[in-house]
């Protein structure tokens, strides 16, 4: 399966080549100065043994990070867990960097980089504690189900890549989307980490700080639309 790849305009201008004249922009140009918090899909493979300051501590993974709120809380609030945030927009991952050199966090990263392309083929198996994905695009049409993040494919290998009791926290307000993932995830040999009334948890147990609300999930909330999300685990 040919993966998307991103990150190269980085890549080009780290090595001091020009960008293309449509893509002279800000961010772009920031991207070069944060080096030490953002990398690209090309370098996230040839750095991600040594990606952090202290890679004894766990891995947890955001896949669609936006501008990286959550990211930075997940940071602050865990520093015995190394967090690291993924998106394809160079917007987002600029952004999300930046939070991460102002505050000096040495345990949070972020790379413009395909969620797909890392865990097939940059991240072990049996070696992440955690991946989240938070109200990926739904692609509520038939004829589009095949752009859907969270495919079975996708979700066999995320198992693969997680360490035993590792966690996959999902979050969506597609409830038809939350429920075909449900059940791929399921049948993929998760279980699911509820409360004994079977309540979903808010997040997982081993993940300190709130519940984590994420922009998107603000916004549905102030507007009364309704969300779902579980934490599964890896037995």
């Amino acid at each position: 399966m040919l993966m998307r790849k991103v990150g190269t305009i980085i890549d080009n201008l780290r090595k001091g080549e020009k960008a293309p004249d449509r893509h002279e922009n800000p961010y772009l140009k920031e991207a070069i100065g944060l080096s030490e918090y953002l990398l690209t899909q090309a370098e996230l493979g040839e750095k991600y043994s040594s990606l952090f300051t202290d890679m004894t501590k766990p891995i947890v993974v955001e896949i669609g990070c936006y501008m990286g709120k959550t990211v930075l809380e997940l940071v602050e609030n865990n520093k015995d867990k190394n967090i690291l945030g993924l998106d394809i927009t160079y917007k987002r991952v600029v952004k999300a960097a930046r939070k991460l050199k102002r505050n000096h966090l040495d345990n949070g990263r972020i790379a413009i980089c395909d969620g797909m392309a890392f865990l097939r083929d940059i991240v072990p198996d049996n070696s992440l504690l955690g991946v989240c994905v938070f109200f990926p695009d739904p692609w509520p049409k038939e004829r589009h189900e095949k752009n859907r993040l969270l495919k079975a494919d996708f979700i066999e290998i995320l198992f693969s890549k997680l360490s035993p009791q590792g966690f996959f926290w999902f979050k969506t307000d597609h409830e038809q989307y939350f429920l075909e993932t449900q059940k791929k995830v399921l049948h993929s040999g998760f279980i699911s980490d509820d409360e004994k009334d079977f309540t979903p948890r808010s997040k997982p147990q081993n993940i300190q700080g709130d519940s984590y609300e994420t922009a998107f999930q603000k916004l549905f909330t102030m507007k009364g639309v309704p969300f779902y999300q579980r934490v599964f685990i890896k037995p």
